[in-house]
């Protein structure tokens, strides 16, 4: 996955993170802590970039596929043992 993609991934999950925060405080009619939204914001990005890049490269869909046709033959076939 090229960076740009990944910034651009990290920017809308931090933006959101901090709207949802702001509008949970917001509805329950309490202060809005900026420094806990600024926080939430960082770490939800931080760990969307983070999960984007890891699955991202070419290695990782590999063992996505071989996890998920090993997930769908335990729920669909026989097991062996």
């Amino acid at each position: 996955m090229e960076t740009p993609t990944i910034a651009i991934i990290i920017v809308t999950v931090a933006a959101v993170a901090a709207i949802l925060y702001v509008w949970d405080r917001r509805t329950k009619q309490e202060a809005v802590d900026w420094g806990n939204a600024t926080k939430l914001a960082v770490g939800a990005g931080s760990i969307a970039g983070g999960v984007a890049y890891a699955v991202g490269t070419e290695d990782a869909s590999a063992v996505v596929e071989a996890v998920s046709s090993s997930v769908q033959e335990m729920f669909v076939g026989r097991p062996s043992f």
